[in-house]
């Protein structure tokens, strides 16, 4: 590629980015400020509307819930509900509702909405019919001949003894009159962590056998609260099931597609988003950070899907399943166990259930339960690195430092460019062995001015005689591409850098540099927009960019150094929006980098532009 193309494809790729900054800039980010403040008002409205009569009108795992007019609040259905089971643990504090023995209020203790540590709980579960409704309820069918009926569901009436507690202590126990001497006894406990076991005793006091099957169901009508599309994050069903359990996904986007085609009749009425038959496995709705999933027998042969459909313009979602038939003998009882996940998506949490075993309260392993965590299609990059993070994370917290995470990010930058120093290393020297041949370069230059042809075939011949590699200095930012996307994913997925601070202003690493170069790094009384956030660390990337361009050697052509020139800005613009750990680690990462490549130049001999500024600077020094 001659000079008047490499030109061409760099002023290509830069006017690009800068299309698309600009679009992002000036045109999405307002758009989802005005959207999420419509989202705000809208809820606002939704609040103040008065209860509705309306009953849940779920049938079982299949039908939908038809939604009320109005949307209560959260507390007005918590307050009229007939009748609750208090949850109480260390990590989670709500409620079960006895109409339907539907989990259907939990809030997380040890995660707050915001970094204010007075700022409420994050809420995971809410009532059915509330604005952020999300609950999981499960049953069992019967049938006679080729009729089947649901002998309980949501809205079935349970009773519990007076007072009770669900601790991780004292399970609860709830029974169902199906009538008929049809009857169903349920206790529910509760580990330290995230974990619901739900054990069903169905006693068929009549004089004919019984064939029943169990069901679960996880719901959510609408979007979570404060939901963001984010397409480097999994959000929406998901499950490992089928034939060999492999990991299901659909977006809720997807899902929304899905209740647009049924509604314009693209879809038929029963036709599911996704399905699939299988032995154990698991199925439920995943967030950002948190995850509600149904765990049935692991030896049961299940029949799962995904469905979602739109009620009301609100759109309810559903990860559901059903067992195998089997009979209650006259007089008799059976007994089935499942278990209900509801909270953090922690990677040593998931891991512990996933082995199964003492470590997860004895339940039976759960295969590919991590896979709840998006690791996305390059897994075999984003697990070793998180692998590796989590590693110096732990370590540094048992030295007693907050920031561990922040730490460990500088730590695995210095194994990357440990690990990757051989690579790079004949990578350095070429691009130093080019520097030192600027001056012969700049005379062919100048000989063959006038023949572009000539000029490029005798600096051919000079890297030749050199033993020069040009392409060589493309190597280190090659090798950075996986890990740049590594690191990203992982910042971003995982819930182990929520709201972990580092020194200084950053308090969240997973979230963009909290400060802004436009009201001066917060010292003047105003709030900047955030398609204006220029942080200060961005800002040091961009330094840190432009120190490592000066120790590598200048573009020939005068239209490529003033575009390379320009690129530490348009990089500290779009860096601006990356997660904070991001930042720091690129930063770090460019530091060491100059420090590599410094070494290696004076090494060869070669004077940098550090080497120039010191010497004219003492030169200065030495006059007065």
């Amino acid at each position: 590629m001659g000079p008047n193309e490499t030109r061409n494809v760099i002023l290509a790729i830069v006017i690009s980015l800068g299309i698309m900054l600009g679009f992002e800039f000036f045109y999405n980010a307002p758009n989802r400020e005005r959207l999420a403040e419509a989202q705000r008002a809208q809820a606002q409205l939704q609040a103040q509307q008065e209860p509705s009569a309306s009953a849940d009108t779920s049938d079982g795992a299949g039908a939908p819930a038809t939604s009320p007019s109005g949307i209560v609040t959260r507390e007005q259905a918590l307050g009229a509900s007939s009748g609750r089971i208090v949850i109480d643990t260390g990590e989670v504090d709500g409620s079960i509702s006895l109409q339907g023995a539907r989990i259907d209020d939990l809030n997380l203790r040890e995660y707050r909405r915001t970094l204010d540590p007075a700022s409420p709980e994050v809420t995971l579960l809410s009532p059915i019919n509330t604005q952020f409704g999300h609950d999981a309820f499960f049953g069992w069918e019967s049938r006679s001949g080729e009729t089947t009926s649901t002998l309980s569901d949501s809205r079935s009436q349970w009773t519990a003894a007076e007072g009770s507690q669900l601790t991780p202590s004292t399970p609860v126990t709830l029974t169902f009159n199906a009538g008929n001497g049809q009857t169903i006894e349920r206790t529910i406990s509760v580990d330290e962590h995230f974990m619901f076991t739900i054990t069903d005793v169905v006693r068929n006091g009549t004089g004919a056998p019984l064939e029943v099957r169990p069901f679960g169901t996880v719901r959510r009508e609408g979007m979570p609260e404060g939901f963001r599309n984010n397409a480097i994050v999994m959000q929406g069903l998901i499950g490992a099931f089928g034939p060999n359990n492999s990991l299901q996904q659909r977006r809720f986007q997807d899902a929304d597609k899905h209740a647009r085609d049924r509604v314009r009749g693209r879809v038929g009425e029963d036709e599911r988003l996704e399905e699939g038959q299988g032995t154990g496995g698991w199925l439920g709705i995943t967030e950002h950070y948190w995850l509600a999933a149904i765990i049935p027998d692991q030896s049961e042969r299940v029949s799962v899907y995904f469905d979602s459909r739109t009620e009301d313009a609100v759109n309810d979602y559903r990860a559901a399943y059903r067992g195998s038939w089997r009979e209650v003998p006259a007089g008799g009882e059976i007994t089935y166990t499942q278990r209900f996940f509801a909270g953090a998506k922690r990677y040593e949490l998931l891991r512990a259930y996933q082995a199964g075993g003492p470590e997860a309260g004895g339940g039976a392993p759960i295969p590919r339960f991590d896979d709840a965590i998006d690791w996305g299609n390059f897994w075999f990059l984003t697990r070793p690195f998180f692998a590796m993070l989590h590693w110096f994370g732990q370590m540094f917290a048992g030295w007693g430092i907050v920031f561990n995470f922040g730490l460990a990010i500088l730590a695995s930058t210095v194994v990357i460019k440990l690990f990757m120093f051989p690579l790079v290393y004949q990578s350095f020297k070429s691009m130093a062995k080019m520097r030192g041949l600027q001056p012969k370069m700049k005379e062919i230059q100048e000989r063959y001015a006038a023949d572009k042809q000539r000029q490029q075939q005798e600096i051919l011949k000079l890297y030749q005689t050199e033993k020069i590699n040009p392409v060589a200095g493309c190597v280190p930012i090659l090798l950075q591409i996986p890990v740049f996307f590594a690191l990203y994913k992982t910042l971003t997925v995982t819930i182990e850098m929520r709201h972990e601070p580092f020194v200084g202003w950053v308090r969240d690493l997973s979230a963009q540099d909290p400060t802004s170069l436009f009201n001066l790094f917060g010292l003047l009384p105003f709030d900047v927009p955030s398609f204006l956030m220029i942080g200060l660390w961005p800002i040091l990337y961009g330094v840190s960019m432009w120190a490592l361009q000066a120790l590598s050697p200048p573009p020939t052509d005068p239209v490529q150094a003033q575009i390379f020139r320009f690129l530490p800005i348009l990089f500290t613009v779009m860096f601006a929006a990356f997660p904070a750990g991001l930042v720091i680690y690129w930063t770090w990462s460019n530091t060491l980098s100059i420090l590599q490549q410094y070494v290696i130049m004076r090494r060869q001999g070669v004077e940098t532009q550090l080497d120039k500024f010191l010497a004219k600077r003492l030169k200065a020094t030495a006059a007065e």
